[in-house]
């Protein structure tokens, strides 16, 4: 006996499938308790990381613009309706994106400082360099996934958070460490003013940006790694008598 159409579109969104002879007449409600048994949850077919890709690429090619729930699953060749199962809104969809994006973007910078000692300092350089490595449509795009989510601050707890770490430990009155939090403030302002539309800067000046930002750090960092020279009492002259 052929399924119902109707049956299977209640029942497929929640991951549930149905055999032909399971099913009598047209109402969901008489499954025989017989063939109760051949209801069986199934594996959701539809991976959460194809619909990032997905995403992603919606966003890539049209920097934001055409980015909607159709728009997204079209690209990932499921129904609407498949793609709100896994994510039930379009601010649910855009905070997973983010949350991969920084991830990846997290285990990059780790990978650059290493297994060594980790200071303030090596992480915002290594910071920096990763940034720098990223291409021009891959920047725009975690802008784009930051700015999407800003209706909903708490949404944007996991960048704060990141943020925090990155720039806590620079808090000082002034030294290195302020030229540091400057640097990395300046390289993350024009990334969100960028973002966010509020100037036009090209990639080559963001670039410029870090750059300037990287050399600064840098420098802080050859400094605090350099050698210190010790003093001693030689070559120094005798104090005066009676002084």
């Amino acid at each position: 006996m052929p399924v119902d159409k109707t049956a299977e579109q209640y029942l497929a969104p929640a991951g549930i499938a149905v055999l032909s002879d399971c099913l009598v007449g047209y109402d969901i409600r008489l499954v025989s308790r017989k063939c109760k048994v051949s209801i069986l949850t199934r594996k959701k077919e539809i991976d959460r990381d194809r619909i990032l890709d997905a995403a992603e690429a919606v966003i890539l090619e049209s920097g934001g613009q055409s980015f909607t729930l159709d728009a997204v699953a079209a690209r990932a060749g499921i129904s609407k309706g498949g793609l709100v199962y896994s994510f039930a809104t379009k601010d649910d969809l855009v905070y997973a994106a983010l949350e991969r994006e920084m991830a990846r973007f997290r285990e990059a910078v780790r990978r650059r400082v290493g297994d060594g000692p980790i200071g303030p300092v090596e992480l915002v350089l290594a910071h920096i360099e990763e940034a720098l490595e990223e291409d021009d449509a891959s920047t725009q795009m975690a802008a784009f996934l930051i700015t999407a989510l800003v209706h909903a601050p708490e949404m944007l707890e996991p960048v704060r958070r990141y943020y925090r770490d990155l720039l806590d430990p620079l808090r000082s009155k002034g030294g290195d460490m302020h030229e540091v939090r400057h640097a990395l403030l300046a390289v993350e302002g024009i990334f969100l003013l960028r973002g966010l539309g509020f100037v036009e800067v090209s990639a080559d000046e963001q670039k410029s940006v870090l750059l300037h930002a990287r050399k600064i750090v840098a420098r802080v960092l050859a400094g605090r790694r350099a050698p210190r020279r010790r003093t001693s009492g030689l070559g120094r002259k005798p104090p005066l008598r009676g002084a």
